[in-house]
């Protein structure tokens, strides 16, 4: 079932998971909103994309989990975003994004070990990113994880 939509549909609920994310607060309903838009985008993105959009969309579904407070969900798919990227030989950055992710997901469960070991291999793996733009993201995104 693929559309020509998929692709401006996945982009458009990708972009909105983002400015949901920086806002200062958000209410409930922009916590469901927001989870609602990260796994439309994923299904989106399913149909659209390939394994690094399929990637990406798994670690953003476990950043709008953790950040509308389900730490399961949030762990289960920054897990699954973390094994693609390892397993389809993706670029450097996303290795490290989505163990940044992992780390991120322990970090709201309170679980203090997981996540200081998570958040080491994230730190080795920002260390080894080629592009310094790449580099100088992730690092933003590995210290922006409130530390549990």
């Amino acid at each position: 079932m693929t559309s020509i939509d998929d692709k401006a549909l996945a982009s458009q609920l990708f972009d909105r998971c983002w400015e949901l994310l920086e806002q200062d607060e958000r209410s409930e309903d922009d916590n469901v909103e927001l989870l609602t838009s990260a796994l439309t985008s994923r299904f989106h993105w399913l149909n659209a994309g390939g394994p690094e959009q399929w990637i990406i969309s798994d670690w953003m579904v476990a950043r709008a989990a953790g950040a509308a407070g389900s730490s399961d969900t949030a762990l289960r798919f920054a897990l699954r975003a973390y094994e693609a990227a390892r397993a389809h030989e993706s670029p450097d950055w996303l290795v490290a994004s989505s163990a940044e992710g992992v780390a991120r997901a322990y970090a709201l469960s309170g679980n203090v070990e997981e996540f200081t070991n998570w958040a080491a291999l994230a730190g080795r793996l920002v260390e080894v990113i080629v592009d310094p733009e790449n580099r100088t993201l992730i690092e933003s995104q590995l210290a922006d994880i409130p530390t549990p």
